[in-house]
């Protein structure tokens, strides 16, 4: 937000509405005014204007109880310029809206009060000047560069805090030089080089105010003036809490069976991982012998060397029954159905009915076992899932081979069948992964109907 004229570029602060505090004078518009403007350094103000109602002065809540030791001042010095640059501090910050007449009366009464106060802390007048010097001319400068001021800012320049305590109109860079030549030998202005160092912290910048570097060089002042302070300044003897300390609890020592619990549990850990690698292992070593073992049953059925005719046989009523249940399947070229003097099976025709090297469903694959599992529903005795897969080596932690593959996806259709089926008990699964192709494992096409799961039902008819 901006100005017209000479109040362009100028930041409006807003007073917090939790902590404002409006003056409420009638009429006095007027500087406060003494005798004694022009009084040599160092005097005092005779004549000062009362003081305003507490209503006015600025305030702190305490919402804590009093301690039970009295409090005794550190540095009595900044104790004594609390009040003022406490007030000219939230001033600057918002906290209390004033006019710059009305802050002049009440910085003059406050002026007045810590004038008082140094002539009984003990300072020397060398040291007394140095401090009035400070807060005198932190007030002016925050209450110079407070904005919206106008001509009430030009009468404040020439009846500034400075101008009544000194006479004269000392210039800011005063402030700078003290405080180097104090910083020089800190042991001897401690007192002072913390008193210097809260008028920063209340708001003088000087010429720190302008320039790019201006507030780095101010932080940097204010780093070196913290660091010279003797803060280590000795920690109080005096707790704030008294039971800031924990309450003291035997340490719990493990009992005599705790290192064998350890030393089983990681050898428990070890031997698990030697397992998952063995297994991986095995996996990957054991196709050959797995082939070998599967090569000793022929890939065809074993023949009569003599020719005869091919009997005939009638298809069953029971298999005809399920084949018109499932002729939408059959249709489709989903499944298949084979009958023989035992058995009715069932047989997909799909080759990715799970998803690679998984025992999960792919989508839309349930469907087509829970209509087959409809259909044979109705049929007596008991209902067995076989899983079949092709000769295409399979390893895995969860599957460490193709029989273990076709279990589990037999498994995973029986589980199905016994949602749907009224006696879930009629149900077993079996899985014999490459042992019975009906097909060449040479083609996709022919590992794509070795990849199959057969539902197997008795005959009774």
């Amino acid at each position: 937000m901006s100005r017209r004229g000479d109040e362009s570029e100028q930041t409006i602060f807003r007073p917090s509405p939790l902590q404002e505090l409006r003056a409420r004078q009638q009429g006095a518009t007027l500087f406060v005014t003494s005798d004694r403007n022009d009084a040599a350094p160092g005097a005092t103000h005779d004549s000062l204007p009362p003081l305003p109602p507490s209503s006015l002065l600025p305030s702190i809540d305490e919402d804590f109880p009093d301690p039970g030791v009295a409090r005794t001042a550190r540095n009595p010095v900044r104790e004594a310029a609390t009040p003022l640059l406490a007030l000219i501090s939230a001033v600057r910050s918002g906290r209390i809206d004033l006019p710059l007449p009305e802050l002049h009366r009440r910085a003059s009464a406050a002026a007045a009060r810590f004038d008082q106060a140094l002539l009984h802390i003990g300072l020397d007048v060398e040291e007394q000047r140095r401090a009035r010097y400070a807060v005198y001319a932190t007030v002016d400068d925050v209450a110079q560069t407070l904005p919206g001021r106008g001509a009430e800012g030009v009468e404040w320049a020439r009846r500034s805090m400075v101008v009544r305590g000194f006479g004269e109109n000392i210039g800011g860079d005063r402030f700078w030089m003290l405080l180097a030549d104090m910083l020089a030998h800190p042991a001897d202005h401690a007192d002072l080089i913390e008193l210097y160092h809260a008028c920063l912290a209340a708001g003088f910048h000087g010429r720190h105010r302008v320039g790019n570097t201006g507030s780095a060089d101010l932080n940097r002042t204010m780093a070196d003036a913290y660091a010279a302070l003797p803060h280590v300044r000795a920690v109080s003897e005096t707790e704030l809490v008294p039971a800031w300390r924990g309450r003291p609890t035997p340490r719990r020592t493990a009992g005599a069976w705790a290192p064998l619990l350890l030393a089983a549990s990681v050898l428990a850990g070890g031997l698990l991982w030697l397992l998952l690698v063995l297994r991986l292992i095995l996996g990957q070593t054991g196709q050959p012998a797995l082939a070998a073992m599967a090569a000793i049953n022929p890939q065809t059925p074993l023949r009569l060397s003599r020719r005869a005719d091919a009997a005939t046989q009638p298809t069953s009523a029971q298999q005809s029954r399920i084949a018109g249940l499932l002729a939408p399947e059959i249709a489709q070229h989903l499944v298949t159905l084979d009958e023989d003097a035992n058995s009715v099976r069932v047989r997909t025709m799909i080759g990715q009915l799970f998803r690679s090297g998984s025992d999960v469903l792919e989508p839309g694959r349930q469907a087509l076992f829970e209509r087959i599992a409809r259909a044979v529903a109705q049929e007596h005795g008991a209902i067995r899932i076989e899983g079949h897969a092709d000769s295409d080596p399979v390893t895995s932690l969860a599957f460490p081979d193709n029989q273990a593959l076709s279990d589990a996806r037999a498994q995973a259709v029986a589980t199905v069948f016994r949602g749907l089926l009224p006696d879930p008990k009629r149900v077993s699964s079996q899985g014999f992964g490459a042992t019975r192709p009906i097909a060449t494992n040479a083609t996709a096409a022919g590992k794509a109907l070795n990849r199959r799961v057969e539902i197997v039902v008795p005959r009774t008819e």
